[in-house]
This record gives structure tokens, C-alpha cells and sequence, in this order.
């Protein structure tokens, strides 16, 4: 803003206060949309009804603020866009009024001169005399006329400065940005317990807009800091024990209260879902524009880099479609279970984890940590696997309730078999999938001290679980079982140093011998855990013998059997020493 009373385009001004009016009615209208779909809801029972009301619950009143702050914001740009059009009028008035006075100013001063010429000669009479009194009388008022139009304008500079001033002010009010821009500021100076107290008072919308501030700040907390955070804001025990604090902060930072360690698993759940579902859309929405760009394409060059594009956003678009579908994938269970989703991370490639079970509640439980090739898109696979080890539970222990963990939150090295890839045999993936995975079980321990915890890991994903649970003998890991182990670093020797109470390592024979081969070409060379390292060995050749590497393969038209297809010995031995 400038206090220049001509600049500034009051059309301009009111177009955009008509933009706001516009988003201010979508807004409304989308209230009243959700309004009447939590009505249509009154019928539903369960879970799904509670993460269904407590959203809208708290989009409603987020949905009124907006609009107040919207209505506001349009208030102000219109009194600023007639105040600017008043101001720019009156300016034009007072700047004819100048030009003309200067004209008129110069005249007179041409003809003042030749007057006072024509006294000063010999035959200079009384009226050029007289004319010269008025000329220099009409000087004066011109001069007095101009001093007027000075103080016009000066006037007009001070309007034009309060009514910037008003605007900017009313801009920025608390009632517009939802929180006075000089708070913003004191929340990275306050300390930890005064920084948490503020942000359970911030509204939805409000908290959305903080960006990584408070994100990063929440994050770099430890999860028994959260933990305890958390408990003081209210009910912590289901979706339908809440408070308005908790609710906004999963609205209004789902990214972050989704991951969050110490944060319970239903509060979790509900952010992930709203995370995960923006990002499904959002990859539709890629995969239309990289279709769109490749049909454009001209070229050979081009249409090659276009398609290229085209395969990976249609691939992200199916690892975000499978996560949101391990909600309703139908599970072979002797009765239902809630289902959470545990994390997520839009990253490249994308990450996150999903139980079957209540975290929260269960008495007892596993973290499936999958091997080489997994990513999102399998989301679904490991859960039917993760779903026979609970059916079992149930079926072998009716008094204590069990959850197992999809965890697919590290990038897993591609599958050297059909990529030629040879990551699967160094630790870099491991390391750095490990340090994310003890991350997510120091969570898991924040708010469930006294819950069993065990790992189940597939493959390449032994190697990883190997080294989170010997950096980290803290987790209490009860049961640790590894099934077709890619190799355990040379760094954890013996089952003792996973300082889990006890370990289990199925090996079967392989068809193509995948197991073997990760751990023979690994560099540097990892153990197998069956061969006297301290692990209690599952036999895979009772029952139905497993002889492939994956964790579930059979069916109808497939004779083969993997680690945890049904009838299989490491099934059932999985089952029971992952039992309460």
C-alpha cells in the first residue's frame, strides 16, 4: 500500500473482495453439506460412526470460523475500495484544479512583467499603474489558491495513509488470520510446556496454517513428553473419548499428529485416514495431468520422458489406493477387529503402517516388518498375512486380545529378481529402515508400557528388525521371529544381542533358493539365523509345507505355500509365541 492518493485500482480492490465473497458461499455451502451428512449418519454404529462424528464434529464449527474471518476480510476490502475510489476522485478534482491555477499563474506573471515594464517608461500613464495593482492583487489570491490546493492534497495524502493503515490493519486482525501475526512469532520462543498449552488452544484452520513451525517443533519432542501432552487434553481411550483440543489438532495437523510418537492410535488412525485420502487425490489428480502430458507429447524423446512420468505417478497412485483399501479389505477373522491406520508419509517412495487390531487395547502386540520389493501397493497382501496370525489368536486364546502391525515404513530395496537390483544384499536399506522402525516401537512402548510387544520380519526385513532391536534393547521386545531371513548384520552375533527373550527362525527350502542367495552375496556377509545363532528353529515341512519365499501365496489355482499361508507349521508357531 502507498499513500499516493492516484494509486491503487478500486476495480481491482473490489474483484478480489468478490473472490473471497465466492469462497465464502463455497464454504458455507460445504458446511451444510456436512451438516446433513452427520445427520444421515444418526443410524450408523460403531467405530466407523464415531471417526465419522468426531470429523464432522469439528469441521462444522472450523467451517463457521472461516466464514466469520471471510466475511470480515470482504468488509474490509469493500470500505478500502470505496475509500480509494473517493480518495482517487477528489485527487483527480484537486489535479485539474492545480494545472489550471498553474496556467493561470503563468499568465499573470507575463503580463505583471510587461506592466511593471510599461510604469517604468517615459509615458507611462496612472492606468498602467492600476493595472499593475491588480495584476499583483490576482497574484496573490493565485498564490493563496495554490497554497489551498496544497493543503487539499496534503489532506488527500493523509487519507489515503489512515484508510492504507485501516486496511492493513483489519487484514491482519486476529478475527481475519485467526491469530495475531505477533503470536505466531512468541510460539518458537516459548518453552516446551508453554508451547504445547498454546497449541491445544488454537483452532482447526488456525493450526493448518503454521506450516512446518509447529510441526517440526511437536516432532523433536520426546514421546513420553507427548504422551503425557496429550493425556491432559482429554479422553485418550477410544474415537468416541475426545476433546475439542484433541479434535482440532487432528484436523488441523493430520500430517503431524498422524506420526506423532505418543500420541494414542485412534487419534492417530483418524489423522492418517484424512492424510492418506488427500493423497490419494491428489495422485489422481498427477496421473491425469502426466496422461494429459503425454498424449501432448511430441516426439520420440519426449513421449518417452512422458511416459516415463506417466508409469511412476500411476504407481503412486496405486500404493496410495491400496493403503486407504486396508480399511475395508474383507479378513478372514473368527470375529472383526478395528482396524488403524498407524502412519503415513507422502514421501518418494511413500510410507506407512497398518494394524489389524486396537492398539490402543490389545493385550499383545506384533510389528510385521516386510522384506525386499514391499511398498504401499502390498498393503493389502500383508494385512490378509497379518490377519491369519490374529484369526489364530482368537481361535487359540479367547481371553486376551491381540493387533499386528503391517509396517511398511522404510523404503525396502527393489526385488533383485525382477530389477536386477543389488541393494538386497547391502545394509544401507536396513540401517536406514531401522532407525524408523525403533522409532516407531519407542512410540508404540510411550503409551503402552505394560502391553507384549513382538516383531515378526520377512526376508530382507530380518535384516532391519535385527538392528533396531540390538540398538535399542529399551523396546522389551518379547518375541522376535524371522521367516526366510535375508541375513542378520555380523554386528548382532548371536540371538542374545537382539536382546529380545526370544527368537525364532523358520527357514524352508526355496524354490530358486531367494533366502540363501541374500544372504551369500551380502557384503559385508550377514548370519543366518537357523544356523547356530541362538534362535529357536521353526520347522516349515509340517503341515503344509512352505517351499516359496513369500509370505502367502496359496490359493485355488496356486498349490505353492509361503511363511504364513494357511496350515503352514511357521503359521501356527508365529501364532502361538506372539500370544499374550
Amino acid at each position: 500500500m502507498t499513500a499516493d492518493p492516484f494509486a491503487g485500482d478500486p476495480h481491482a480492490i473490489l474483484l478480489l473482495s468478490r473472490a473471497l465473497a465466492e469462497h465464502r458461499d463455497d464454504v458455507e455451502a460445504g458446511a451444510r453439506r456436512v451438516e446433513r451428512s452427520g445427520a444421515d449418519a444418526d443410524d450408523w454404529t460403531g467405530a466407523a460412526k464415531e471417526r465419522f462424528s468426531v470429523t464432522v464434529a469439528s469441521m462444522t464449527p472450523a467451517a463457521r470460523r472461516l466464514v466469520s474471518r471471510l466475511d470480515t476480510a470482504v468488509d474490509v476490502l469493500d470500505r478500502y475500495a470505496l475509500a480509494v475510489r473517493q480518495i482517487r476522485d477528489e485527487a483527480e478534482r484537486l489535479r485539474c484544479g492545480q494545472v489550471q491555477l498553474e496556467a493561470e499563474a503563468a499568465a499573470n506573471a507575463v503580463a505583471l512583467a510587461a506592466a511593471r515594464m510599461a510604469t517604468s517608461s517615459a509615458d507611462a500613464t496612472e492606468s498602467d499603474a492600476t493595472r499593475v495593482r491588480r495584476l499583483a492583487s490576482e497574484a496573490d489570491d493565485l498564490a493563496a489558491a495554490t497554497a489551498r490546493y496544497e493543503g487539499a492534497w496534503d489532506d488527500l495524502v493523509r487519507r489515503r495513509a489512515a484508510a492504507d493503515r485501516e486496511a492493513a490493519s483489519g487484514l491482519s486482525d486476529a478475527h481475519v488470520l485467526g491469530v495475531a501475526p505477533s503470536y505466531l512469532g512468541a510460539l518458537r520462543t516459548m518453552s516446551d510446556q508453554d508451547f504445547l498449552r498454546a497449541i491445544a488452544g488454537l483452532p482447526p484452520e488456525v493450526l493448518a496454517e503454521q506450516g512446518r513451525d509447529v510441526a517440526d517443533r511437536l516432532e523433536g519432542m520426546s514421546p513420553g513428553v507427548v504422551q503425557e501432552w496429550w493425556d491432559g487434553l482429554g479422553g485418550r481411550g477410544s474415537a468416541g473419548e475426545h476433546s475439542a483440543a484433541q479434535d482440532a489438532l487432528i484436523t488441523g495437523l493430520p500430517g503431524v499428529i498422524g506420526n506423532l510418537k505418543g500420541v494414542p492410535y485412534w487419534a492417530r488412525d483418524q489423522a492418517n485416514r484424512s492424510a492418506a485420502q488427500r493423497a490419494y487425490a491428489e495422485a489422481k489428480d498427477a496421473v491425469k495431468l502426466a496422461q494429459d502430458k503425454y498424449e501432448r507429447a511430441v516426439g520420440r524423446a519426449a513421449q518417452a520422458v512422458a511416459q516415463r512420468e506417466l508409469i511412476a505417478a500411476r504407481e503412486r497412485c496405486d500404493q496410495f489406493e491400496n493403503l486407504t483399501a486396508g480399511g475395508r479389505k474383507h479378513l478372514q477373522l473368527l470375529h472383526e477387529v478395528a482396524r488403524q491406520m498407524v502412519s503415513f508419509a507422502p514421501s518418494h517412495p511413500p510410507t506407512g503402517a497398518f494394524s489389524v487390531g486396537d492398539l490402543d487395547r490389545a493385550d499383545s502386540v506384533s510389528y510385521l516388518v516386510p522384506g525386499m520389493g514391499s511398498s504401499l501397493q502390498d498393503t493389502t497382501q500383508y494385512m490378509t498375512a497379518a490377519s491369519r496370525v490374529v484369526a489364530l489368536h482368537q481361535v487359540l486364546n479367547t481371553e486376551h486380545t491381540t493387533a499386528m502391525v503391517t509396517w511398511i515404513g522404510y523404503e525396502a530395496p527393489p526385488n533383485f529378481l525382477t530389477t536386477g537390483d543389488r541393494g538386497v544384499f547391502e545394509d544401507e536399506y536396513a540401517i536406514a529402515g531401522a532407525k524408523e522402525l525403533a522409532a516407531d516401537l519407542q512410540g508404540f512402548r510411550a503409551t503402552r508400557p505394560g502391553a507384549h510387544l513382538d516383531v515378526v520380519a520377512h526376508s530382507y526385513g530380518s535384516t532391519v528388525a535385527a538392528i533396531a532391536l540390538h540398538d535399542h534393547p529399551e523396546l522389551g521386545v518379547r518375541s522376535f521371529v524371522t521367516l526366510g531371513s535375508a541375513g542378520i548384520p555380523s554386528d548382532v552375533p548371536d540371538a542374545a544381542a537382539t536382546h529380545a527373550e526370544h527368537m525364532y527362525a523358520a527357514q524352508a527350502v526355496e524354490r530358486y533358493d531367494v533366502a540363501f542367495i541374500g544372504r551369500k552375496y551380502s557384503v559385508p556377509h550377514r548370519l543366518d539365523p537357523t544356523d547356530h545363532f541362538g534362535a529357536t528353529r521353526i520347522d516349515t515341512f509340517e503341515g503344509n509345507r512352505v517351499n516359496v519365499h513369500d509370505l502367502g501365496v496359496h490359493s485355488a489355482t496356486n498349490d505353492d505355500y509361503g511363511y504364513l499361508d494357511a496350515g503352514t507349521n511357521s503359521l501356527l508357531t508365529t501364532a502361538r509365541v506372539t500370544l499374550p
